[in-house]
C-alpha cells in the first residue's frame, strides 16, 4: 500500500490492504442510506438507533471476513461474535455515529481492526468517513496514515495514492490544548458531572465532536484529547493502534494500554498525563 506497507511483513502488510479495503467497502454500502429521504430508523434493546445501513453493510463486511480468513473470529456490532480458531479477531463497527447518520451529519464513520485474542492492542485499524471522503488508517510499527477525497484513490481501493503521514499535535501547555468528548450526558446521568468538569477547566478549549471523529482529529493532530467515557470494543479496537503510530497515547481513563476497558483516554501523549490527573475519581 505505497509508502505505508515499507517494511511490513507479507501478512501484516496483506491485511492491512485488505482492512483498507473492507472499510471502503463497507462505508460505502451506508452512503445510499445516509443520502435517503426516507430511511427508516429502528430502536435497539439498549434503546440506541439502527438502520439497514448498519445492518447491511456488517453483513456484507461479514461475509468478506469469512472468504478471505474463514478461520478468523469476528465481533461487530449488530450481528454479535463468531469464534475463530486463528487467534486473531476483527472488529467492526459498520456505522460508528449512528445519531449523526440518521441526522444527515456526516460526522459518522466505518471502523476495523483486526487484533491477536486478548492482546487489547490491534495490529491493524481503519477509520473510514464515508461523507467526509476522509480515510485514517495505521498497522502495527507501520505508521499512521490519513488521506482525504478518497473517492480520488486509485481504482483499488486498496491502494490510495494520495496519503500523508498521520501525527499528533505538539501541544506541551493545557491552556492552548482542545480537548473533546462525547456524550455529555452520560456523566451527568452517571453522577460523574464533577469528572466532566474538571476535564472541561483543564485545557484551554472544549468542543463537543465525538465518537470516531474525535480520534481522526486527535491522530491528524486537529485536536489534542479526546475521553469516551463508555463504549464497546468495536468502537475503540482500531483508535488505540491509529493513535499511537501518529505518535500519541491511548489508554483507559484508569491509564491501561488497551481497549477492552469500556472506557478510552487519547491524546498528543504530551498532555496524557494532564488528562488523566483530571478524571481522577471516574
Amino acid at each position: 500500500m505505497g509508502n505505508s506497507s515499507a517494511g511490513q511483513a507479507g501478512s501484516l502488510k496483506d491485511t492491512l490492504e485488505f482492512a483498507v479495503a473492507l472499510a471502503r467497502e463497507g462505508g460505502d454500502f451506508t452512503l445510499p442510506f445516509f443520502y435517503s429521504d426516507d430511511l427508516q430508523v429502528d430502536r435497539k434493546a439498549d434503546d440506541s438507533h439502527v438502520t439497514e445501513a448498519d445492518r447491511g453493510a456488517e453483513r456484507l463486511m461479514r461475509q468478506r471476513i469469512e472468504e478471505r480468513f474463514p478461520e478468523d473470529g469476528i465481533v461487530g456490532e449488530e450481528w454479535g461474535v463468531k469464534q475463530g480458531t486463528s487467534g486473531r479477531t476483527w472488529f467492526l463497527d459498520p456505522v460508528d455515529g449512528t445519531e449523526a447518520f440518521v441526522r444527515s451529519v456526516p460526522l459518522y464513520g466505518t471502523l476495523v481492526a483486526v487484533a491477536q485474542d486478548g492482546a487489547g492492542i490491534a495490529d491493524v485499524g481503519v477509520i473510514y468517513m464515508p461523507a467526509l471522503s476522509q480515510l485514517v488508517f495505521a498497522s502495527k510499527n507501520g505508521g499512521a496514515w490519513n488521506a482525504v477525497q478518497v473517492d480520488r484513490f486509485s481504482a483499488n481501493p486498496a491502494t490510495p495514492t494520495n496519503l500523508r503521514r498521520a501525527r499528533v499535535s505538539d501541544v506541551t501547555e493545557p491552556a492552548e490544548a482542545c480537548a473533546l468528548s462525547t456524550h455529555d450526558e452520560w456523566w451527568r446521568e452517571t453522577g460523574r458531572g464533577d469528572v466532566l468538569r474538571r476535564l472541561v477547566e483543564a485545557f484551554g478549549l472544549r468542543r463537543g465532536w465525538g465518537h470516531c471523529y474525535a480520534p481522526v482529529l486527535v491522530a491528524t493532530g486537529m485536536a489534542d484529547v479526546w475521553v469516551e467515557p463508555s463504549a464497546h470494543d468495536w468502537d475503540f479496537a482500531p483508535v488505540n493502534l491509529i493513535i499511537e503510530e501518529a505518535g500519541g497515547t491511548a489508554t483507559s481513563i484508569s491509564g491501561n494500554r488497551t481497549f477492552s476497558d469500556g472506557n478510552l483516554l487519547i491524546s498528543n501523549g504530551k498532555l496524557h498525563d494532564h488528562a488523566l490527573a483530571a478524571l481522577q475519581g471516574f
